[in-house]
């Protein structure tokens, strides 16, 4: 019996001088591509089965760890001789990493199970905890967990080249958004050039005009023509999840789809900060584990794309020169459209390789498109100004938009190195297609208005003439002074309002929500010369 336990010390004793402690330093780890092989030393191949071994000792974290409460870190460990002679050379149990006491009891129970000196378990034990502390505080607000990025094969890697080179670049990418299960191809284009936006510092949002049940089934089919990388798809969303991001770069140039705006409720205001000021940077207090009050700054980092829909015809989101009405003019035609895909889809008619080759191969073409300086040399040869009535918000949107074409483009451009940037030129093509694509925002026609609305616009014309007989033309009006001479319902006269606004019939002269808001009418010629002043721009741009 004494010769047994004399050859049990001896073991034990040659394990602990072949135990070899090794100095951890993030900063100094070399790092390596393999997931065996990393900056913590760990091998994360399964993050609920995180492993770990030095010497004649092997560590197993089952579960994986907790990234929410961060004042304790309980964990389920697994410890094992290595090579493990028996199926009792296995000690597991629970520890509080972070509790000395829990600790130790863990380090004694573990030596007297695993036969080894409780000074080499504890060696290993404070070892495992820094590798795991930093991996925890990097997954918790460092690093991001990338999605999986499937591998492009030579033949679809050839086919994004040649889209991106064709000289039908637009036409070609509608009809593949199409392709991908798109329901309107024109809508689709709108969105994909909003969307690329995020890769630029000035970012451009979309808000969708029209039925909830298209506006929403659009922009969840569009959400998978969108790497999955840069599509933040939600239902719903509060103001914390964008304070509290899972990682830092989660909303760093991303596109956030919410099928619909209106639902958000009144505390929902870090959205609408961040669209209408560019920025969210707030001042809040917050309460520490001491039980006291401390002010903290909240902010949100990164180039955020957003695009919604709303169905109540105006949004106040609408007000900001970044953000892009997109009017669902073709109901019938994309709800038939929807329906079709439907059916096919339940016949088994529908050829879903074909849709997710069309979406891998658009994704492929977003991920190619660089952030690059767009420059216009074009702008002081064309009156710009005119062309949109000096309205500042439309002059913006189209210039971004030709930015953002000329982006797209930017395989068939010449590119030049200026101030350690990359930049491209726009050419008039592209200023001739941001005119055409979206002609429908720019030069808004009178007709399009529905009957009750353009009646609307008629009355309140008429009453500005009764009541300011010479200087109609500059008199403004309140909404509910109006609202009493046409003697209409205030939800009825509130819709028109916003639409003629909308529309660029009205402009806003003053007042707030809670008193109201002053209006002059900026249109008032009956014979509508948009089409003409469409035509005008158009020679312009063909004489560059």
């Amino acid at each position: 019996m004494k010769n047994t336990n004399k050859a049990i010390n001896t073991n034990a004793l040659q394990a602990s001088n072949a135990f070899i402690k090794i100095n951890f330093d993030p900063k100094t780890t070399l790092q390596a591509e393999e997931p065996l092989l990393n900056g913590y030393g760990l091998d994360l191949t399964s993050h609920d089965f995180i492993k770990y071994q030095n010497g004649n000792l092997e560590a197993e974290v089952i579960g994986g760890i907790n990234t929410i409460a961060l004042t304790r870190f309980q964990v389920m460990l697994k410890i094992s001789r290595r090579p493990q002679m028996s199926a009792g050379d296995v000690y597991r149990n629970n520890v509080d990493l972070y509790n000395e006491n829990n600790i130790q009891h863990f380090i004694k129970q573990a030596s007297i199970k695993l036969k080894l000196e409780s000074t080499q378990i504890a060696d290993f034990i404070y070892d495992l905890t820094e590798r795991l502390e930093t991996y925890r505080k990097d997954k918790t607000t460092g690093r991001e967990d990338k999605p999986v990025i499937p591998l492009s094969n030579s033949h679809e890697q050839k086919k994004t080249a040649q889209l991106l080179k064709s000289e039908t670049l637009l036409e070609d990418l509608q009809q593949l958004l199409i392709q991908s299960g798109m329901p309107c191809g024109q809508i689709a284009l709108e969105l994909f050039l909003i969307a690329l936006s995020s890769k630029q510092p000035n970012v451009m949002h979309g808000i969708l005009q029209g039925n909830a049940e298209l506006t929403s089934e659009l922009i969840k089919t569009f959400s998978n023509v969108l790497p999955a990388e840069t599509s933040r798809f939600k239902t719903s969303i509060s103001d914390s999840v964008l304070y509290y991001a899972p990682n830092e770069n989660y909303w760093k140039n991303k596109v956030l789809l919410l099928p619909s705006i209106d639902t958000l409720g009144k505390k929902n205001t870090a959205i609408t900060e961040l669209i209408l000021q560019g920025q969210v940077n707030r001042l809040v207090t917050e309460n520490t584990e001491q039980g006291m009050y401390r002010a903290s700054n909240k902010s949100v980092n990164g180039n955020l794309s957003f695009i919604s829909s709303t169905a109540k015809g105006f949004h106040v989101l609408m007000n900001s020169d970044t953000v892009m009405p997109l009017p669902i003019s073709n109901a019938n035609a994309i709800k038939e459209a929807i329906a079709t895909i439907q059916i096919r889809r339940f016949a088994g008619l529908l050829d879903e390789k074909e849709i997710l080759s069309s979406q891998r191969q658009l994704q492929g073409a977003f991920r190619e498109i660089k952030s690059m300086t767009v420059v216009n040399p074009f702008l002081e040869q064309l009156n710009i100004s005119a062309t949109f009535n000096k309205d500042n918000k439309l002059i913006t949107q189209f210039l971004r938009m030709t930015n953002l074409i000329a982006l797209l483009h930017q395989k068939q451009l010449p590119v030049i190195q200026k101030n350690g940037a990359n930049q491209i030129e726009v050419q008039p093509r592209h200023m001739l297609q941001a005119l055409e694509y979206f002609r429908e925002i720019w030069f808004k026609q009178e007709k399009e208005l529905s009957f009750n609305v353009a009646g609307t616009l008629g009355r309140i014309q008429k009453m500005l003439i009764r009541d300011h007989k010479e200087s109609y033309e500059d008199a403004d009006f309140l909404v509910k002074d109006m609202r009493a001479k046409l003697k209409v319902s205030p939800s009825s006269l509130a819709r028109h309002i916003n639409i003629l606004y909308d529309y660029g019939k009205l402009e806003r002269t003053g007042g707030n929500q809670r008193d109201g808001y002053s209006y002059k009418v900026v249109s008032w010629n009956d014979s509508n010369d948009t089409a003409q002043q469409y035509e005008t721009f158009k020679n312009e741009i063909l004489a560059l």
